[in-house]
């Protein structure tokens, strides 16, 4: 019988450390919210921390933190995660992790954390775009061709950067091109 309301909260959080290393932070909370405890009742919190390569966006440096989990057993799923420390968060990444944490490998909520780390390239060339143009000028395509320089598959990434949108044609005349996406 189902009871009460359950939520999830998620976040991930990084900072500019030098011209060539990141800094990020990822967690996970579970709560159960019932009569009994209408606070909420923390299930699982969780986080992974650690430090990320630019501009290839290797994970260099990765520790996985508990502050609370169900079961004694779940204690074992901090050690698989540390595995993640070498590879990149590019083509591959995927199947990586599955491979390094899947399944009886690690924890469901942990491997969460990890697959959602490619969330970090949107952040990482938001960060660059900002670097190279102010997003206060977003209208005028400057910063759209700072991000297509950097990140050319933006085109076509959503409905606003469709090839044929003002954004993308913006932005393809503030860089002095009319043949195609921005290189």
């Amino acid at each position: 019988m189902l009871n009460g309301e359950a939520t999830r909260s998620k976040t991930i959080t990084t900072r500019v450390e030098s011209a060539t290393r990141l800094w990020f932070r990822t967690s996970l909370d579970d709560k159960a919210l019932t009569a009994a405890e209408p606070r909420g009742e923390v299930v699982h919190s969780l986080a992974i921390e650690g430090f990320v390569r630019i501009p290839d966006l290797m994970l260099e440096e990765i520790e996985p933190f508990s502050a609370k989990q169900p079961f004694e057993e779940c204690g074992d799923s901090l050690a698989p995660v540390r595995a993640l420390s070498g590879i990149t968060l590019g083509p591959g990444y995927r199947k990586a992790v599955l491979d390094r944490i899947g399944g009886l490998r690690g924890c469901t909520h942990f491997l969460t954390l990890a697959l959602g780390l490619v969330e970090l390239h949107t952040l990482v060339t938001f960060l660059q775009m900002r670097g190279d143009a102010p997003y206060e000028n977003r209208d005028d395509g400057e910063w759209m061709a700072a991000g297509l320089r950097i990140e050319p598959r933006l085109v076509d990434a959503c409905i606003a950067l469709r090839r044929e949108s003002p954004v993308i044609v913006r932005a393809m005349d503030a860089a002095g091109r009319d043949d195609g996406p921005v290189k």
